[in-house]
């Protein structure tokens, strides 16, 4: 069934399946390195074995990108839904190095039916009647739907602190993961296409949001922009996802304190997500360089700490700075979507996430094979080379 009208459509079942998938993933994706780190093995093959989701992830939004036109949305979730519980009750039956491996690349290839589809859908959902021409809803279902992704990870985070606390066995956190895994396979059920509005115009290749009646901001940027500002948050949270519970096992603090911190650093996010959709890009834009820094400083003295309190401190921080880099990329996605009357950026959008998802957690291992402070520094300096960079591009737009 396909819904016209913005003010008939019925979003819910797409925040329910962004939150259930999230938080499987989340859950998962923090006891894979505090599980391998127990059985002594080496951080480059717990890297490798973490990537291997976004290595699958890299190539698959692409590689299946023109699925959803010819099975549509709704089976697109339906498959990526199966394929998740399948590969959930997989973990419950081997925790094997080369079976995770072996899973977690899988579950990449699913990933590539599942974000581009709910992106695709936030940006049609914004063109339909009585949606387009209100700036007001527009922002109300971008900042529904980060909220949604964000709010699986801040359960899934407090679940597993607390069940950890209480029952100090990593096993559990895998059952709890085929919980949401039902709940998303369920939710894809709920799922209703909305229409898309078809455009014949060809679209102008630049983005200049003054333009469109639908859009309100004059902004520009080069094509690849938000592609390189989402990688760049990728890559810190991919590396940061192995290098934190290493050296957690590391300084041998609680598991369960692991589960806290990055509930801490996802509450924060989502608390920062949800206040902030409004912002105008032009606003995020002057706020930019004061970000990177604080996100480099933020990062050196995690490299530095030994503290427990501090580490929960730095993570909280770490939430609310590194979240300006997907509100900035997303909005600009988002918004070319909608002028280009395509979901083409969104798929990009997924596919930059999976490439630095999947670079992040092999140079984190390597790095920390060699010196796991050394590996939150090269971090650090990451971040003050991306404000160099994004300095460079901004003065170039500016001169022009």
């Amino acid at each position: 069934m396909l819904v016209k009208e913005g003010f008939n459509y019925k979003a819910f079942p797409i925040f329910f399946l962004a939150f259930f998938r999230v938080a499987n993933v989340v859950i998962i994706d923090l006891a894979f390195p505090l599980y391998y780190a127990q059985i002594n093995v080496n951080p480059e093959i717990i890297g490798i074995i973490l990537a291997a989701r976004a290595f699958s992830y890299l190539f698959s939004p692409i590689l299946l990108r023109n699925i959803p036109k010819k099975i549509g949305k709704k089976n697109c979730l339906l498959i990526s839904g199966t394929g998740t519980l399948i590969i959930t009750i997989g973990y419950e039956i081997s925790l094997n190095p080369l079976a995770g491996l072996f899973l977690r690349f899988v579950d990449g290839l699913l990933l590539g039916m599942f974000w581009p589809v709910l992106m695709g859908s936030i940006s049609s959902v914004c063109n339909l009647d009585g949606m387009r021409e209100n700036d007001e809803k527009k922002d109300k279902i971008m900042r529904r739907y980060s909220i949604s992704w964000n709010f699986g990870g801040i359960v899934s985070y407090l679940i597993g602190t607390i069940m950890l606390f209480l029952i100090d066995d990593l096993y559990l956190i895998f059952h709890i993961a085929l919980f949401f895994a039902i709940l998303q396979f369920i939710s894809s059920f709920l799922y209703k296409e909305p229409m898309e509005k078809i455009n014949l115009e060809k679209p102008e290749v630049s983005i200049e949001y003054s333009k469109p009646p639908l859009l309100r901001e004059n902004v520009k940027f080069p094509k690849f922009f938000p592609f390189f500002i989402v990688m760049v948050y990728s890559f810190l949270l991919g590396a940061i996802g192995l290098i934190y519970p290493l050296k957690s096992e590391m300084l041998q603090y609680a598991i369960y304190t692991n589960y806290l911190f990055f509930f801490i650093r996802m509450t924060t996010q989502t608390i920062l997500l949800s206040t902030t959709m409004k912002l105008s890009i032009n606003l995020i834009k002057k706020l930019f360089p004061y970000i990177l820094i604080a996100t480099s400083v933020s990062l050196l003295i995690m490299g530095l700490n030994q503290n427990l309190i501090i580490f929960g401190i730095l993570f909280g921080i770490n939430g609310i700075v590194i979240s300006f880099f997907y509100l900035f990329s997303f909005k600009i996605v988002i918004f070319r979507d909608m002028v280009e009357n395509t979901y083409r950026n969104s798929t990009y959008f997924e596919a930059s996430v999976g490439l630095f998802f999947f670079i992040g957690p092999i140079i984190g291992g390597l790095l920390a094979t060699i010196d796991i402070n050394l590996a939150f520094y090269i971090l650090s300096v990451t971040s003050i080379g991306t404000l160099i960079a994004y300095l460079i591009i901004r003065n170039k737009l500016n001169s022009d």
